[in-house]
């Protein structure tokens, strides 16, 4: 019992205790989706589109005309001449053709672009709290290994006394050795600033608590959405991108556009009916009551200056609408193979950091190290064996970082296929 009772009461405070909570890459971009305000506010303008759609797509309202006509005006009699009636007219306009269908369907389209403009900005998110989480937890590894590393420079400095007392080095040496320190000191405080800014930034996005959580200590592994030498499933993707289908969708827009304006050269017409009530002669003889109807038409018989030119109009903005399409497919597939390409650079960069880089740096200190305490070797070698041996160190941590931010830019342009954003299409949070 004696060993027994002790274990239980460290486990019963380890439950207890409060976990540190990681903030992880995927939770950090999930929560930036979930919470998006921007989202929303599409959501109902998307909403209100369709309103507006289902209401352009009805006839205008009748309209009621009450009138009394021909009343005599030196009596105000009613029954006096045959021609006084009461009048109540009924009108209703009729649009030319098809354009109220037509109108309802380009609203419609427009609002059909509120899920995908969702999935553009949900692409856009995911990179941007992507790279500003790779910065802030680049800075963090690189901080953790300046501290590792302080060991190495206290060490300079505690070999630089020794022989500055015994006779071996001089005093500037004790000095510049301390001087490491500090500037070691003075480049922890600046990253620490930097951290400081990058935790800000995610703020806009992710809540204050959320943003103040530390890192993960690993680098979580980030794979492109697609294999790299798959050229035609490359080449699907970008076209599948949500700002090109947004493109395709504006094409489509400015199509029905060139519709309406051809509803143009058909008449519209309004139709008007009135009864007029009359009231019986002095001598009570029964008067008739008048009934009326009529057609009016708009006819476009000189189409030349306005019919024709709004249908050029509606032309010219659709092909318009396709050169733009077309020029920001060439940009995202150059974007795209961009990224590639420095993808694979820093590929081949980290694969010689991995091999024996970091190993001959290491020697070389250590062996600088060795002829300095025996006072057979220069200080500033030893200082600069031992910086370079760190500065390859926070290179390779940046690579590392630069590399998983490639993917990320990489994974942006080929949104179109990303099942993350197919399942957050269209869904928005109350």
């Amino acid at each position: 019992m004696r060993f027994c009772i002790p274990t239980i009461f460290a486990a019963a405070i380890a439950i207890t205790l409060p976990v540190q909570a990681d903030l992880r890459l995927q939770d950090a971009v999930a929560e930036a989706i979930h919470s998006d305000h921007w989202a929303r506010s599409n959501n109902f303008q998307e909403q209100a589109l369709r309103s507006q759609a289902l209401a352009s797509g009805q006839l205008p309202d009748p309209k009621l005309r009450l009138a009394l006509a021909n009343l005599p005006t030196d009596t105000f009699d009613f029954d006096q001449e045959n021609m006084t009636q009461l009048q109540v007219g009924l009108s209703q306009q009729f649009p030319r053709g098809d354009s109220l269908k037509i109108r309802q369907q380009q609203l419609g389209q427009q609002a059909d672009k509120g899920p995908i403009q969702r999935r553009l900005r949900a692409a856009k998110l995911k990179q941007q709290v992507s790279n500003r989480w790779l910065k802030l937890h680049a800075l963090q590894e690189q901080l953790m290994l300046l501290e590792n590393n302080r060991h190495l420079f206290q060490e300079l400095v505690d070999i630089s006394r020794a022989n500055f007392r015994s006779g071996k080095a001089r005093r500037f040496e004790v000095i510049d050795a301390e001087l490491q320190i500090t500037r070691l000191n003075d480049r922890i405080t600046r990253m620490q600033q930097q951290d400081a800014v990058l935790r800000g930034q995610l703020n806009r996005w992710l809540p204050q608590a959320m943003s103040a959580e530390s890192l993960p200590i690993s680098l979580p592994e980030i794979k492109p959405l697609l294999a790299l030498d798959n050229v035609s499933a490359l080449q699907s993707a970008v076209q599948s991108h949500p700002q090109l289908q947004l493109l395709a969708q504006d094409v489509e827009i400015r199509q029905r556009g060139i519709e309406l304006a051809d509803q143009a050269y058909r008449p519209g017409f309004r139709l008007d009916t009135s009864y007029g009530l009359r009231d019986d002669m002095p001598n009570g003889r029964d008067r008739a009551d008048f009934f009326s109807v009529a057609l009016t038409f708009d006819l476009p018989l000189f189409p030349e200056k306005r019919q024709d030119a709004k249908r050029n109009a509606a032309v010219q903005q659709r092909e318009a609408a396709r050169e733009d399409r077309l020029l920001s497919l060439r940009e995202y597939e150059a974007e795209l193979h961009q990224a590639i390409s420095n993808y694979r650079g820093l590929q081949q960069r980290l694969a010689i950091y991995n091999q024996d880089y970091l190993r001959q740096l290491r020697e070389k200190r250590i062996a600088a190290i060795r002829s300095y305490a025996a006072a057979d070797g220069r200080f500033s070698d030893v200082a600069a064996a031992a910086m370079g041996e760190l500065e390859t160190k926070l290179m390779k941590v940046q690579l590392e970082h630069q590399q998983a931010q490639m993917i990320t830019n990489m994974n942006y342009w080929l949104a179109g296929a990303d099942p993350l954003l197919m399942a957050n299409e269209g869904e928005v949070n109350p």
